[in-house]
């Protein structure tokens, strides 16, 4: 059985919900669904020896016994020639030991037994478990160990403890039936089967999960009264499962799941949905309440005296924007004042030094030209020895000091034009910190304008008597429309979510994908159904129809019926073949993951002749050539359906109207 990649059908999906290949991978992640076809289980339950013992009370065989059961591949008749001599409570130990629980024990029975013990088999993993009676009730023990012989050995104490582990020890019922719960689903890679299932007397419901006892049903099959084909409780996902749990049909466990999660979401969006409508509804009266209160508000409104474009807490805060304006302009006014008031004294300092160097140059030129003959102090005329000493080695006639030495780079002219670019520059820099006060000076009469007109608005715009009525009715305004957002006019229904969307497609997709994957698989199951029902002399049979949610109609004389409506002898015939056929054809399918271990009690119990329930034994029994490793252990009140139709070795019996054990 083939099925389209993940990618394929991941398109498919976004195509039927009509949405990105983004969303449905996202969609998917978040409710961790996978894709891909996971390959069946390969699973294996088998067990090996049960022993129990204890003390019959109020019986005419009352008395202490101690009994042991060994089991082997193909069939296991467990016979008496009595109803209620133990048979059934054989199977229910066993169910006990492996369920977590047991399914029908007599409560009087219950009462004997102090120590249970089953040797078993999990995927080829020796294990046991041990029930001993205390004054609380029942304490398990589960054990495992390598091999089954010193399993064996170490029960019976001829093999020490560290030839074996504990998985659990001390456990109480309650904690004892959790844990086979918990483990058996591990050790056999089972997942909760998750049920969507209504409440009584409502519409509402919720996703149930259920664990390894719901799966033992396909182990422990149900009494031949009973109308469900598999399985000992009745919820919808449950007989699919089992199904799956014999032929494990690609992707159809996701399918499985993803109708129970999208009747989850469904229901959530519908009550989200309701809950706006009621909601909506009860809120109407006072939605038109708030209405009413706004209306009278804007009324009020247009009562007032018409107020300018701008409000008092805008003019109000223009105003305080333009006072620190002012404040802010006047510094830079006083700087640019200040700056101007410094260039104009150093243009004006300038002036007078280059007036003085002038007057000095006119002076060193008129002295330059003067030859003194007499000492400008005393008025004595200078030795010619001097006037001599002037002419050769330019010494003074008057101080007789040398004269400096001319700098060739510098002269009076380059004096005279570094002084007047200094002064130019002075006078630019007086006319540039003018125009920057004067600039200055103006902005801060604009501003204090400005001031001068906010003060004379906000003046006008504080005098208004309704000043404090408006603020109170926007206020007020405000408070019923925001309430009015949050209370929404209408209860209009939600469109589904893009997660409710993929996941109903993901169903449909995967639906249609397993239908197509296991056709030719059903086909076969019910030919091998439809023969073997024959076979089982199931009068005028002549079709069925197993269908992949586990539910089977059956034609006979022409007549279409559901499996529930046939007698009870022709369901149990039904159900042994539809085991049968699950276990052949999964097997040559390469899809077979049961376990291997068939439980049955009673089967002549209900409209089934001696003929019949032997032909039916001797059916299963030769499977353990067709599948080894299968065991069926069956409780029967009918000796000579069994006697000479079985093996002798796989027969435990009492014919003699006593108990069994």
């Amino acid at each position: 059985m083939s099925v389209p990649s993940p990618g394929e059908l991941t398109e498919k999906i976004a195509t039927k919900a009509g949405v990105g290949v983004e969303v449905v991978e996202t969609v998917l992640k978040a409710n961790a669904v996978s894709l891909v076809p996971v390959p069946p289980a390969q699973r294996g339950l088998d067990v090996r020896r049960l022993s129990f013992s204890g003390e019959r009370t109020r019986t005419q065989w009352d008395g202490p016994f101690n009994a042991v059961f060994e089991f082997s591949d193909g069939v296991t008749a467990l016979i008496t020639n009595e109803n209620l001599r133990g048979k059934s409570s054989v199977l229910e130990l066993i169910t006990w030991a492996l369920r977590g629980s047991a399914r029908n024990l007599r409560a009087d029975v219950r009462l004997w037994f102090t120590r249970i013990v089953l040797e078993y088999s999990v995927n080829g993993v020796p294990m046991a478990v041990v029930l001993t009676k205390e004054e609380t009730g029942f304490v398990a023990d589960i054990l495992r160990a390598s091999d089954a012989d010193v399993l064996s050995a170490f029960l019976a104490g001829d093999a020490p403890a560290d030839a074996v582990s504990y998985v659990k020890t001390g456990l109480s019922e309650a904690e004892f039936k959790e844990q086979q719960d918990q483990l058996m689903l591990t050790l056999l890679s089972l997942e909760p089967i998750t049920n969507f299932q209504k409440r009584p007397n409502s519409d509402q419901g919720a996703a149930q999960d259920n664990t390894w006892p719901a799966y033992f049903g396909g182990i422990y099959l149900p009494r031949a009264g009973s109308e469900i084909l598999f399985g000992d409780v009745v919820f919808a996902a449950l007989p699919a499962r089992i199904l799956q749990l014999f032929c494990n049909v690609p992707l159809m466990s996701t399918q499985i799941r993803l109708s129970t999660l999208g009747k989850v979401v469904r229901q959530d969006e519908a009550n989200q949905n309701r809950r706006m409508t009621e909601d909506a509804a009860a809120r109407a009266g006072e939605r038109a309440e708030l209405v009413a209160e706004l209306a009278a508000v804007e009324a009020k409104f247009a009562e007032l005296p018409s107020q300018g474009d701008r409000t008092y807490e805008v003019v109000a805060a223009e105003l305080r924007h333009a006072e620190l304006r002012l404040d802010e302009l006047a510094a830079v006014s006083r700087s640019a004042g200040s700056m101007f008031d410094e260039a104009k004294a150093a243009r004006q300092a300038e002036e007078v030094r280059a007036n003085g160097d002038r007057e000095t140059e006119l002076a060193e030129l008129l002295f330059q030209g003067l030859n003194p003959k007499h000492c400008p102090r005393c008025e004595q005329e200078f030795e010619k020895a001097r006037v001599v000493r002037e002419a050769s080695d330019h010494e003074c006639s008057v101080c007789t000091k040398p004269f400096p030495e001319a700098d060739p780079d510098t002269g009076d002219e380059g004096e005279a034009e570094d002084s007047g670019d200094a002064l130019e520059a002075l006078k630019e820099a007086e006319e540039a910190a003018r125009v920057s006060a004067e600039t200055a000076a103006a902005d801060v009469i604009e501003v204090r304008r400005t001031i001068e007109r906010l003060a004379r608005e906000l003046a006008g715009a504080s005098r208004a008597d309704e000043f404090t009525n408006r603020v109170a009715l926007q206020l007020e305004e405000a408070r019923l429309r925001g309430r009015l957002e949050s209370m929404p006019e209408g209860g209009e229904e939600l469109p589904p979510s893009e997660s409710l969307l993929v996941i109903e497609a993901a169903n449909l997709v995967l639906t249609e994908v397993t239908a197509e994957a296991a056709k030719e698989m059903f086909v076969d199951l019910n030919a091998e159904i439809l023969a073997l029902g024959r076979k089982f002399n199931i009068t005028n049979l002549e079709k069925v129809d197993l269908q992949r949610n586990g539910g089977m109609l059956v034609t006979t004389a022409g007549a279409e019926v559901p499996f529930k409506k046939v007698s009870g002898g022709e369901r149990l015939r039904l159900r042994v073949a539809v085991i049968i056929a699950l276990l052949r054809v999964g097997a040559r399918a390469g899809v077979g993951s049961h376990p291997g271990l068939i439980l049955l009690d009673s089967p002549g119990s209900d409209e089934l002749t001696v003929h019949d329930e032997a032909t039916l034994l001797e059916e299963l029994d030769s499977l353990k050539d067709e599948l080894p490793g299968l065991q069926v252990i069956i409780a029967s009140a009918e000796p000579a359906a069994v006697v000479d139709h079985l093996p002798a070795d796989s027969i435990y019996s009492n014919l003699e109207g006593g108990p069994l054990w």
